[in-house]
């Protein structure tokens, strides 16, 4: 094959060129220390590329974000739960000492004061938010546990259900002791006060409104019941009276009596046995006038409310309302515990029957002090020894009201102990979750160490490798520029 000096001049140049190409290359690579500066240089670095940040961004949002924003909404529920399960350990310390002994008059008031800011208690720690979700009301994280203020213009339309669980039989003192200044000794002495049983349930609320219809009619509450599953509902009459009533607690044959203060519904031994052998059975009743820091229906029933302006809302009571997070690549889990799974309302009836017996207590000590000092100053006008009958009847009474005030603390004692066991199940519930994430954590926190890793080795030179190679192509183009301008020195022309 004939060599020109065409050839060999241009072979020099393209050497030239390579070798320039190769040596700007690598001078990128030693000042940037990346392998590549466009996908084009090298397709296969390129696509690994882009896999490895796609996924050390994704690593990066479930360690840096999804991970402790789960952990820190968990830590606030547990929080809120363990001051719940301290107030019940509190309540139960009170109730302990109120049904084995007497307590006096000024332990009573002080007693009644806490137990009234430990029901407030409760649900204010119930309605702690995170971030400005709420973290008991399910997905309705913007809407607060509690009333924040007074509501008097919606009316609730609440419909509650009930299990065979929930019905009581509880003992009530039935007396009708008032002094008068013609009454005689036997008239105090018939109309001495007794011990009664009685059967009740106890709604949620009380101060219970009575709706109206557009005509203005009374809408009196519902107590309905089924046999059967399916079975046509039955309902039991309501009546509602006011304590006040002396013949609240009488209820005649297939009857209820809902005492609207204290939202009690007193039932019939018939209607008892009745309730007690149902499939289900329930309440539909109309409230209007909350109070700031009572619950919100809507969180705990089914309900609808309606506003002033005549606008109805539909509530459904929440269940299985997970709020769920990403932490791992298709894995999720639920930060969220709803408060009606968690705190039921009967520790609410609970500390409000037992304030209510404190205020009974408290009457019968009041009437006796108010006798005994008509009689020390001989302030009355009927006969002695009739007033000190009635003194005597009342001394009666009030022993029966506190030995009532014992059972009622008895009760408050089983009661406390069965939502503190659902506390505690769900802030066990809560440590297992966050210890979850802690091992989720940690295992994301090695992806994410060994994938950085990898982007690098793909992504990067050594600093030293890329001196090295830099150095060697920059001899190879010094070599190459050498080379051929000895060759372009000589040519045929020289000899000619």
């Amino acid at each position: 094959m004939r060599v020109t000096s065409k050839m060999m001049t241009s072979n020099a140049l393209n050497n030239i060129n390579r070798n320039k190409t190769n040596m700007s290359t690598l001078a990128n690579q030693y000042s940037t220390q990346q392998k590549i500066q466009r996908p084009s240089e090298n397709p296969v670095i390129a696509v690994r590329s882009l896999k490895y940040r796609t996924s050390v961004a994704e690593l990066d949002q479930y360690a840096k974000k999804n991970v402790p924003d789960a952990m820190s909404w968990i830590s606030n529920t547990e929080t809120a739960l363990n001051s719940v399960n301290s107030i019940l350990t509190n309540m139960n310390t009170y109730f302990n000492q109120g049904s084995n002994d007497t307590l006096e008059t000024s332990e009573r008031v002080a007693l009644k004061q806490t137990l009234s800011e430990y029901r407030d208690q409760i649900f204010q720690c119930l309605n702690s938010d995170y971030a400005g979700r709420y973290l008991f009301t399910g997905y309705r994280t913007d809407t607060s546990l509690i009333f924040d203020k007074e509501s008097k213009d919606t009316m609730y339309n609440i419909t509650e259900t009930f299990k065979d669980t929930d019905l009581q039989i509880f003992t009530y003192i039935k007396a009708d002791l008032k002094y008068s200044d013609t009454a005689a000794a036997n008239d105090y002495a018939s109309n001495a006060a007794s011990s009664n049983k009685g059967y009740k349930l106890n709604l949620a609320y009380n101060e219970i409104g009575i709706a109206q219809d557009n005509d203005g009619n009374d809408i009196m509450p519902v107590l309905s019941y089924q046999t059967a599953e399916g079975a046509a509902p039955q309902n039991i009459p309501v009546k509602v009276v006011s304590v006040a009533d002396k013949d609240a607690y009488d209820v005649g044959t297939n009857q209820a009596v809902l005492i609207k203060e204290t939202g009690e519904i007193i039932l019939s031994k018939d209607s008892y046995s009745k309730l007690n052998e149902a499939y289900s059975f329930q309440v539909n009743y109309s409230k209007q006038n909350f109070d700031k820091g009572d619950v919100r229906p809507e969180h705990y029933f089914d309900c609808t409310a309606t506003d002033a302006q005549g606008n109805v809302y539909q509530y459904t009571k929440p269940a299985n309302q997970h709020i769920e997070y990403e932490v791992n690549f298709s894995q999720n889990i639920v930060v969220n515990t709803l408060a009606n799974e968690c705190v039921d309302f009967k520790i609410i009836n609970q500390l409000d029957d037992i304030i209510y017996q404190i205020e009974k207590v408290e009457t019968a000590e009041n009437k006796l002090a108010e006798i005994e000092t008509m009689l020390v100053n001989g302030t009355y006008a009927g006969d002695k020894d009739a007033l000190t009958e009635l003194k005597s009847q009342v001394k009666n009474e009030l022993a029966l009201e506190k030995s009532v005030l014992q059972e009622r603390f008895g009760n408050g004692i089983t009661t406390t102990t069965k939502v503190q066991a659902t506390v505690n199940k769900a802030v066990a519930d809560l440590g297992s979750r966050y210890k979850r994430l802690e091992l989720t954590e940690a295992r994301l926190e090695d992806q994410l160490t060994s994938f950085n890793e990898m982007l690098t080795t793909n992504d990067t030179v050594d600093i030293e490798d890329a001196i090295v190679n830099y150095t060697a192509a920059l001899t190879a183009y010094n070599a190459s520029l050498n080379a051929t301008a000895k060759i372009a020195q000589n040519s045929l022309l020289d000899f000619l």
